[in-house]
């Protein structure tokens, strides 16, 4: 199987790096000091489970390419339509588009330009995060969940998860994306934004009542608002994955790391998708609302 990554930050470093270092066809989409990191130096993964190094493929022209079989979509979820774009060379009749994204919308922007039939949903557990260009740092997790974006089982996520298997990538196929994207989703909301806002670990916000509070009001939202858009979900089973999850998680959020770095911050596709969604629900959200005004103003500082 021919497969490209692209977006080469801490998700699509640590999971190509495994495909790279089980010797799959694997090839990086990079560019700036990422793609001259990866040429010279190759990938490095400092990981929990094992460190590796790995001389890679990588390039800046998709062209280059042609098409491949298996792309993994890693970009940040402000740049999907733009980094869907260009990947356009190399997808072909039967390429598989897996998008291991934060939020619950970018399967459905993906397939607006590339058909709904080549998309995957995914969900990367994992808490990792950017050394340097090349060099990921693994700390927590390290498991893909996938599945159709429709539900139900089929023969390509069957004949993914062998290939996963095969290179020893940690994944598991799911008949329920949406209800898997919308549980990670009632995770992000609270939890990236407060942490963003706040600082520290996340497991600061569990420890202090009033966070906890506030993250337990803004899942509950989440939660909500799901329900209202035909995904159901369970509160008390979704409060309690948050806080067992939390509690213990001595690491920064994505967002968090993004906003130390200079970076856009993926407010939009974590809380702003909640308020858009609510009100298309007829509901309001004021905690999502009121963590995504301020994290607004965190994004133009920057």
């Amino acid at each position: 199987m021919k497969v490209a990554v692209v977006g080469v930050g801490a998700v699509g470093g640590y999971f190509g790096g495994l495909l790279a270092k089980g010797g799959a066809d694997v090839t990086f989409i990079a560019r700036g000091k990422c793609l001259e990191a990866l040429r010279t130096r190759g990938l490095t993964v400092r990981s929990a489970k094992g460190d590796f190094s790995v001389r890679v493929r990588a390039t800046d022209d998709p062209t280059e390419i042609g098409t491949v079989d298996l792309l993994l979509f890693c970009v940040k979820s402000y740049d999907t339509e733009s980094a869907i774009r260009q990947a356009l060379p190399m997808v072909g009749q039967h390429t598989v588009i897996l998008s291991l994204q934060n939020g619950i919308d970018n399967e459905e922007k993906i397939a607006s330009l590339v058909g709904k039939e080549k998309v995957l949903a995914g969900v990367a557990y994992i808490g990792a995060s950017v050394l340097e260009p090349g060099a990921v740092l693994h700390q927590e997790g390290g498991k893909i969940m996938f599945g159709e974006v429709a539900g139900d089982a089929s023969e390509r996520v069957i004949r993914l998860k062998a290939f996963f298997d095969r290179y020893d990538l940690p994944a598991e196929g799911s008949p329920d994306m949406k209800k898997i994207l919308w549980t990670k989703l009632a995770w992000n909301a609270p939890f990236n934004a407060i942490n963003t806002l706040v600082g520290g670990p996340v497991k600061t916000i569990i420890e202090n009542p009033h966070t906890f509070e506030l993250a337990r009001r803004v899942t509950e939202e989440v939660v909500t608002v799901a329900h209202a858009s035909g995904v159901p979900l369970a509160f008390e089973l979704v409060w309690e994955r948050n806080i067992r999850f939390s509690q213990s998680y001595d690491v920064k959020t994505s967002m968090l790391q993004d906003l130390e770095a200079g970076k856009p911050l993926e407010c939009e596709a974590l809380n702003g998708v909640i308020i858009k969604k609510a009100v298309e629900c007829g509901l309001k959200a004021p905690y999502n609302f009121a963590l995504y005004a301020l994290l607004s103003g965190l994004r133009i500082a920057s």
